[in-house]
């Protein structure tokens, strides 16, 4: 009993010692490169730019769509002035967003704001990058990812009507949205397989080539989050474990090596009761039908419920009446 005890302690010690590690893990944010691509960018930037900082405000799996928000942010007093949560145009601007959806005035996708006007950003919603991998698609839930690019390009105008390009710079400034990981990549607007990277230096002088040409293209990449990945694999080991205890609890009932009573029958009924509880606690609320359904879900619920009528049927065939 005493080693028994001792086991169990360890095996808690053990657990406990794991789950943290696993924390700790799951909880780094590294930046990667990003942080060190943007600096470069910023600092082979005009000064006399438009900042377009762009934020993914919601993804949907199903459509694959995600809303973002756009807000244009001037860099100088020549473009315009910087309020806390908006900015005054110094010129007549337009903004042009290739989107699914447009919010603009007359619902098209060029976005128009006036000299002297104090104005703010505005919502888009965006389609899915054209070639998608094989795993942009719900079915691969919780190891599914999209990516969603937003091609932006705008012109100003000045009192005498004359017109000219913007310079422009895509910033990220997406904050963390419900089960997704979302980052931004930047992308050229006539190269689409081609993205600014640290070890491609032609990559940076072409973006920045674009970015005064008032062209900016960027991509962003949404994928599942890794505490959403933890519990849905806590979920899954749950499913994994009620359909091994009450398979096991069956064949010693029906082997006739412990009694058929009815708190046993209850639990295997509870346990298959609990299946549908815990599939809808899973984040992000994945419709019925993914893999994982089909490798863990479905399995765990026949066999609980197969399990239950096999508990059931050997009560029933009692033949004493012992509780």
């Amino acid at each position: 009993m005493n080693l028994l005890r001792t086991k169990f302690v360890q095996t808690i010690v053990a657990l406990g010692v794991v789950y943290l590690g696993i924390v700790f893990l799951i909880s780094q944010s590294p930046a990667g490169d990003t942080k060190a691509i943007d600096d470069k960018l910023i600092a082979e930037s005009s000064d006399n730019r438009l900042e377009m900082l762009i934020q993914v405000t919601g993804v949907n799996p199903l459509e694959g769509t995600a809303n973002a928000r756009v807000l244009p942010w001037p860099h100088s007093e020549d473009v315009g002035y910087q309020f806390k949560s908006g900015w005054v145009p110094s010129q007549d601007i337009d903004i042009h967003v290739d989107s699914v959806i447009g919010a603009s005035n007359g619902g098209s996708n060029v976005y128009s704001f006036k000299k002297d006007v104090p104005t703010g950003g505005f919502d888009v919603q965006i389609d899915e990058q054209p070639g998608a991998g094989a795993r942009s698609a719900i079915g691969w839930y919780p190891l599914d990812q999209y990516s969603f690019e937003i091609p932006i390009s705008a012109v100003g105008t000045d009192s005498k009507g004359n017109q000219s390009t913007m310079n422009l710079l895509p910033l990220d400034y997406t904050k963390n949205i419900d089960t997704f990981d979302i980052r931004m990549v930047h992308g050229l607007w006539n190269d689409a397989n081609r993205v600014v990277q640290l070890e491609d230096p032609k990559s940076f002088e072409l973006a920045i080539d674009e970015f005064n040409n008032g062209e900016s293209s960027s991509v962003f990449q949404a994928h599942r989050s890794n505490s959403t990945k933890l519990l849905v694999v806590i979920i899954l080991l749950l499913m994994v474990t009620a359909m091994t205890s009450v398979s096991i609890m069956t064949h010693m009932v029906v082997a006739g090596k412990r009694p058929p009573t009815l708190s046993s029958l209850t639990w295997a009924a509870a346990l298959t009761y609990s299946l549908i509880s815990l599939r809808g606690l899973m984040p992000g609320s994945p419709p019925i039908g993914i893999f994982v359904d089909k490798l863990f879900y479905f399995p765990a619920l026949i066999t609980t419920l197969v399990c239950s009528l096999w508990i059931l049927v050997t009560w029933v065939r009692r033949e004493d009446f012992q509780s």
